[in-house]
C-alpha cells in the first residue's frame, strides 16, 4: 500500500490540524481566526506561510504535546513530537514502487519511500516521473508521509538527466537503502563494498563516472579485484554473447576481461578447460555463462 490506511489518514489529519490551529494562535499568522471553525475554512494556500513557521520553530511540538490542548492520548501525542524529526527541502520524486513513492534528495544523496496521506503520489500524477518539487516529510507511526502540501515544478527532465538521476538514485539505494522511517538517522550500510564496486561497474556509464571510486575499491583486496574483473567481463560478455547467438553457437563460455578464454559442452568440460589455459590466481576473475 502506497498511502495510508483510512484509519491512519484520519489521525494524521485529525493531529496535524490540531497542530495548525495551535500554532496559528501561537504566531498569529493567519489574521481574525478566533475559533477552529473559522480556521478550517481558511483556503489552504493561505496556510504556507504558517506552516513555514511551524517548521522554523519546531519547538512548537514539544509545546503542544506538553500543553496537550485537545487532550490526547499518549501514542497521538507521541506521534506530534516525532514530526520534529521531519525533512524538508527540495525533492525529486523519481519513481513509483507498490509499497512507496520514492523521494530523492540529491544533495544529501539519500532515497525516501514515502506514503501519500488521502491518495498515492502515483495516482496523483498518474504514474509520471521524474517530477521535482518543495516538500516536507514527515514520519508517522513508523512510516513516512508528508505535511499534507507540496509544491511541484513543470519541469522537463531529458534522457541525459534521467539518466545521471538513476545512477545517483541507484547509488543511494546501494549505500544507505530505502529508508522508510525518519526515527533514527539513516547509516551507510556496513560490508558493503563488494555490492558498490558492483554497482559501480554495471554499465560503461557508470564506470565512467565513478572510475576514481572503483580503482580505490579494487585495491582493497584480491577479493574486490577478482569482482573488479568478473564485472569487466561481464559487460564484455554483451556484445560477445551477440555475436556468438549470430552464428547460431551454443554451449558454456568463460570470459577473461574482454576475451573467451574457455568454452566447453558442458559446465564441468568448461572448468577443466578454464584450469588448463587461465593462471591460477586469475580463474576467480573470470565471468560464465551459457548460450
Amino acid at each position: 500500500m502506497n498511502k495510508l490506511s483510512e484509519k491512519d489518514k484520519e489521525v494524521f489529519y485529525k493531529l496535524i490540524s490540531a497542530v495548525l490551529f495551535y500554532a496559528n494562535k501561537r504566531f498569529n499568522v493567519i489574521k481574525n481566526i478566533s475559533t477552529k471553525e473559522d480556521f478550517f475554512k481558511t483556503d489552504i494556500k493561505k496556510t504556507i506561510p504558517l506552516r513555514k513557521k511551524i517548521y522554523e520553530n519546531p519547538g512548537i511540538f514539544d509545546d503542544f504535546a506538553n500543553e496537550n490542548p485537545e487532550n490526547f492520548n499518549s501514542e497521538e501525542l507521541n506521534i506530534i513530537c516525532s514530526w520534529k524529526k521531519f525533512k524538508q527541502g527540495r525533492f525529486v520524486l523519481a519513481k513509483y514502487t507498490k509499497e512507496h513513492a520514492i523521494f530523492f534528495d540529491e544533495k544529501e544523496g539519500r532515497a525516501y519511500g514515502v506514503l501519500g496521506i488521502t491518495d498515492s503520489f502515483e495516482d496523483v500524477f498518474e504514474g509520471y516521473a521524474p517530477i521535482l518539487m518543495d516538500i516536507v516529510l514527515l514520519p508517522f507511526k513508523g512510516k513516512i508521509t508528508y505535511e499534507g502540501i507540496f509544491v511541484s515544478y513543470n519541469i522537463y527532465f531529458g534522457g541525459g538527466i534521467k539518466r545521471s538521476l538513476k545512477i545517483n538514485l541507484g547509488e543511494a539505494i546501494q549505500r544507505y537503502g530505502i529508508i522508510t522511517c525518519l526515527d533514527e538517522p539513516a547509516e551507510e550500510r556496513k560490508n558493503n563494498d563488494e555490492k558498490m564496486l558492483r554497482f559501480y561497474m554495471g554499465s560503461r556509464e557508470k564506470i565512467n563516472k565513478y572510475l576514481d571510486k572503483i580503482n580505490e575499491l579494487r585495491v582493497k583486496s584480491p577479493k574486490l579485484e577478482a569482482v573488479y574483473h568478473q564485472e569487466r567481463a561481464k559487460n564484455s560478455a554483451r556484445a560477445i554473447k551477440k555475436s556468438l547467438k549470430r552464428n547460431e553457437i551454443k554451449g558454456y563460455f568463460a570470459v577473461l576481461d574482454e576475451s573467451v578464454v574457455a568454452s566447453g559442452g558442458s559446465s564441468k568440460e568448461l572448468n577443466k578447460n578454464i584450469k588448463t589455459v587461465v593462471p591460477q590466481n586469475k580463474i576467480d576473475w573470470i565471468y560464465k555463462f551459457r548460450l
